[in-house]
């Protein structure tokens, strides 16, 4: 598989949002899936000029059909904080990644 970009957001992309990569980055090397993960806030993704792979999102208010992300799959990553449910969105993860 090919190296992916997936975009980790929430609402600011300080704190939380850089633990949540840091255990996805951990989990998707368990895998065996290459992946450039880059950590940003909501705001940060219209001014952005490319796209990514996937988008995981770990607080509300982002939506498929964000104009900067149209075509982009979106998962919603909060168990990557909580550890509950966290199997589910690994599976969501590496399915929208092998698609």
């Amino acid at each position: 598989m090919a190296r992916k970009r997936i975009w980790l957001a929430c609402g600011s992309g300080v704190a939380s949002s850089q633990m949540a990569a840091h255990t996805l980055g951990r989990l998707l090397k368990e895998r065996g899936i290459d992946a450039d993960i880059e950590v940003i806030g909501f705001r940060d993704i219209r001014g952005k000029t490319n796209k990514p792979d996937l988008m995981v999102s770990i607080a509300p208010g982002l939506e498929e059909g964000n104009p900067g992300l149209v075509g982009v799959p979106i998962v919603m990553g909060v168990a990557l904080l909580t550890g509950i449910g966290i199997e589910k969105v690994m599976q969501e993860i590496a399915k929208a990644l092998s698609s």
